[in-house]
Formats: structure tokens, C-alpha cells, sequence
């Protein structure tokens, strides 16, 4: 960072836990020796799986991009909507950043519900559809993304798929959990530091006085940027 970003950062976002944190702490406290944990979208290297390799848990990765074999994990290359696992096999299942970019959400929720076990449980930390960065998305074709993303945070075109946000807020979730037989049991909405806007430091500290207020004043929640969902299979 540096200049204007990183005395924004130092005065707003130090202390607080990002999303990302929020994901993890509770994934490392679910995770049990002898349970079997799915990470939906897992990334070329699985990097959220092998965080919780020291847990005892039977860890499997999915995505449909080029998986690198990763010790301690199966990692499987497949679509999320038919994973090629069996019927009720799996305890936990946890996606990061991922919800965002489902095109059939029937199918995704409908394979989840299918490979979970009764009372098993599917986390995700998604985007949320009415956040700024996501309407932006919305209304601009996906061929666009790539560049944007690249041009504000550096991040590789490899990383950047296109976006759906079928599944992204509140009465979307709901309608498809209680079609496939799933409970929401833990909803949340979370801001930020405005990730987007780190290179530009006006903007950055104008990003951040945004994302302080919404994440401040109680009505204004539904602007927050991420949302964790916690569903639980009847």
C-alpha cells in the first residue's frame, strides 16, 4: 500500500476481522477428526483446505479449473452441480467467494443437498448482489471484468471468472435453500476494507467512509458487501 492507503487502513481497518477471518475461525472450529469436508470451488491450490489439514478431517477439493495435486487432500476437477462423490457422504461443506458465480443455482443447491448428511452443513462467504462493487458488476459485461480487476487490484486474469449473482442476497438464499431442504441457520452481512481501491488512495479513504457508515447504521445492512450463510440439511 503506502501514502493515503495505508494511513486509511491504519486508522479504519486494523482491527477489524475481515470476512475471510470470520470463514476460517469457524471452519477450524467445526473441523473434526473423522468428518469429511468439501470445499466447493477450492482455487487451483486449495489454499483454504490445507488450512485445516492439521484438523484430522478428511479434506476434498473441487473446482472446475486446472487443479495442482496438493498432499493430504483429494482434489477433484468437476462442475459443483455434479460432483462425483456419493449419496450423503460428506459433513461439511464451505465455499469462499465462489456463490457469486453460479449459473444454476437449482443445480448447486440440489448436489449439496444431495451429498450432505442429515444435519450436515454448508457454509458459504459470498458477495452480496446489492453491494456497490457488485451492481457495478452487474451492469457490466463479463468480457470487461478481467481488465477492471487488473487494473485496480493487480490480480491475475487466471483469477477472475464471470460473475451471475443468482444466489446473493437474502430472499434468493432462501428461496433456494427451502426448495432443496435446507435451514438457514446463521445469516450475516459483513463490510470491509474496500479491496478494490487500495491503488487509489482518494478513493480508498472515500470507499472506506462508505463502508463505515453502512457497516455503522442498522438499516443500512443490506449494502454490506459480504454475506455468510450458514444452511444446515433437514
Amino acid at each position: 500500500m503506502g501514502g493515503l492507503t495505508d494511513w486509511t487502513y491504519r486508522q479504519f481497518w486494523r482491527n477489524e476481522e475481515h470476512p475471510y477471518r470470520r470463514l476460517r475461525r469457524r471452519l477450524l472450529a467445526l473441523a473434526k477428526p473423522g468428518m469429511t469436508i468439501l470445499d466447493a470451488g477450492c482455487g487451483h491450490t486449495a489454499p483454504n483446505l490445507q488450512e485445516l489439514r492439521e484438523s484430522g478431517a478428511d479434506l476434498i477439493g473441487i473446482d472446475l479449473v486446472r487443479l495442482e495435486p496438493q498432499p493430504g487432500m483429494e482434489l477433484i476437477e468437476a462442475d459443483l452441480a455434479k460432483v462425483p462423490l456419493a449419496d450423503a457422504s460428506v459433513d461439511l461443506i464451505y465455499s469462499r467467494s465462489v456463490m457469486e458465480h453460479v449459473v444454476d443455482p437449482d443445480g448447486v443447491y440440489g448436489e449439496s443437498a444431495r451429498l450432505l448428511k442429515p444435519g450436515g452443513r454448508w457454509i458459504f462467504l459470498t458477495a452480496n448482489r446489492w453491494d456497490y462493487v457488485s451492481l457495478v458488476s452487474r451492469m457490466t459485461p463479463n468480457r470487461f471484468h478481467a481488465a477492471i480487476v487488473r487494473r485496480f487490484e493487480g490480480r491475475d486474469e487466471i483469477d477472475v471468472f464471470p460473475t451471475a449473482y443468482k444466489t446473493n442476497d437474502r430472499g434468493q438464499i432462501a428461496r433456494h435453500a427451502a426448495a432443496h431442504g435446507f435451514t438457514i441457520e446463521t445469516f450475516e452481512r459483513h463490510g470491509q476494507y474496500p479491496a478494490m481501491f487500495y491503488r487509489v488512495g482518494p478513493l480508498f479513504l472515500l470507499a472506506t467512509l462508505y463502508e463505515k457508515l453502512i457497516m455503522k447504521i442498522g438499516f443500512l445492512a443490506p449494502l454490506r458487501g459480504w454475506l455468510y450463510v450458514e444452511l444446515v440439511k433437514r
